[in-house]
């Protein structure tokens, strides 16, 4: 599980096994300024991915605002959108431009955090803490697409901030404590679960169901780059060799193709609550000439 083994040495310490495929440590380019402050990116080809992930999670939001009729969850779906393109948004920041996590590790088992890593930290906390809270977000959409909840009482809106800070606050015991537990139930547990019921619920939906395609192939695509970044990571650095899985790796397919997902949802979203136009046709026959013919 390449990706998430990286993800998890920002907490923990944990590093991808010896006999992997894949590098050891990422690509980096680094810059010198007059001054000679050095400036170094890492994993340079997800910056793009993360780019796009803040258009489609900012377009997304503002179009799903403008959608005509009634539309109850219309919230719930942009506020969801919204999160996705700050969550990816701060992934790019925390996996490209904000250190060594293996130093973060080591300064998280020593008690000893300068103010660099807790930047890190922080980035850390609001990656994980939204990635969980985007699913979480999904299976509030998906109850109140079922009336199971009402997404315009304020009880609805409560529930769903008390789960956000739940979530944080776990994230940041968890990676304060070195709590190995959090990343299995928070990151991969609960997302899974979420999204699975999430599909459940729109599947109960009969009028969503001409839709279904678009939510399929955002499934797929998501499914796709999961495997690339997990049990499949090994087999796509040995296709790609050395120097390219160090540009479109695991981590990139990973974060690509979640943006992929990302955008046929939005397109289930648009098709399952676009308002379905009044066609009104005009006969050729008078019917008060010819009732007969009505």
């Amino acid at each position: 599980m390449q990706y998430f083994s990286n993800l998890q040495s920002y907490f923990y310490g944990s590093n991808s096994s010896s006999n992997s495929s894949c590098p050891s440590s990422p690509v980096q380019w680094c810059f010198n300024d007059i001054d000679g402050y050095e400036l170094c990116i890492r994993n340079p080809t997800l910056i793009p991915t993360c780019i796009l992930a803040l258009t489609i999670g900012l377009f997304c939001s503002k179009r799903i605002s403008k959608l005509p009729g009634t539309f109850s969850t219309r919230w719930l779906y942009q506020l969801t959108f919204f999160l996705y393109g700050i969550m990816m948004t701060s992934a790019g920041i925390l996996h490209c431009f904000l250190g060594d996590p293996q130093k973060l590790s080591n300064a998280l088992q020593d008690n000893d955090i300068n103010s660099s890593e807790f930047m890190q930290i922080l980035f850390a906390v609001i990656d994980v803490g939204l990635t969980t809270n985007i699913a979480v977000s999904f299976f509030f959409c998906g109850l109140c697409d079922i009336k199971f909840l009402n997404p315009e009482s304020k009880f609805t809106r409560f529930l769903l901030m008390i789960s956000y800070c739940i979530v944080f606050l776990l994230w940041t015991l968890g990676i304060l404590n070195q709590w190995t537990w959090t990343f299995h139930v928070l990151y991969l547990g609960v997302v899974s679960v979420c999204c699975f019921i999430y599909l459940l619920t729109q599947l109960c939906i009969k009028s969503a169901r001409r839709a279904l395609p678009s939510l399929i192939f955002g499934g797929i695509y998501g499914a796709i780059g999961l495997f690339a970044a997990s049990i499949g990571a090994d087999h796509v650095c040995k296709s790609e060799g050395p120097f390219w899985s160090q540009y479109i790796g695991p981590e990139f397919l990973w974060f690509l193709f979640s943006d992929i997902s990302m955008a046929f949802v939005f397109l289930y979203v648009i098709q399952v609550n676009r308002k379905k136009k009044t066609v009104i046709k005009r006969y050729p026959v008078d019917i008060e000439k010819n009732p007969e013919k009505f």
